[in-house]
C-alpha cells in the first residue's frame, strides 16, 4: 500500500512514489514505531531500495491504537502516516496522497 504523490525536492527532483522502507518497533523506555517512508521517482524505481528522500514519523501505541507495539501490521502504520500528513492542522507537503499501484 505505497503512496503516491508529486512532491518537488529543494533540489528540483521530483518523487513520485512513496513506500514503507523499514519499521523500528522501540520498546523501551516507552512503546514506539518508528516508521521511515522512501520517496522515490516512481514505483521501478523504487525496486532499487535507493529511496532519494527518507521521512521518519514516529508512533505511539495509543496513537496507532494498540496495546502491544510489536503487533502493528504495516497496513496499520500506512494508515496512520496517512492520517498525519492530513491532519489539517499540518502542512505537509504528503497531504492527499492516495495508495499507489504496490
Amino acid at each position: 500500500m505505497a503512496f503516491s504523490k508529486t512532491v518537488t525536492l529543494g533540489n528540483g527532483t521530483v518523487v513520485a512514489y512513496w513506500s514503507i522502507i523499514s519499521i523500528q518497533a522501540v520498546l523501551l523506555p516507552a512503546q514506539a514505531l518508528n516508521v521511515y517512508l522512501g520517496g522515490f521517482v516512481s514505483e521501478a524505481y523504487a525496486a532499487t531500495g535507493n529511496p532519494l528522500v527518507t521521512r521518519c514519523f514516529q508512533f505511539s501505541a495509543t496513537d496507532l491504537g494498540v496495546e502491544d507495539i510489536s503487533t502493528v501490521t504495516q497496513a496499520q502504520a500506512y494508515t496512520a502516516i496517512l492520517a498525519r500528513v492530513n491532519d489539517a492542522t499540518t502542512a505537509d507537503p504528503l497531504v492527499d496522497a492516495t495508495q499507489a499501484g504496490g
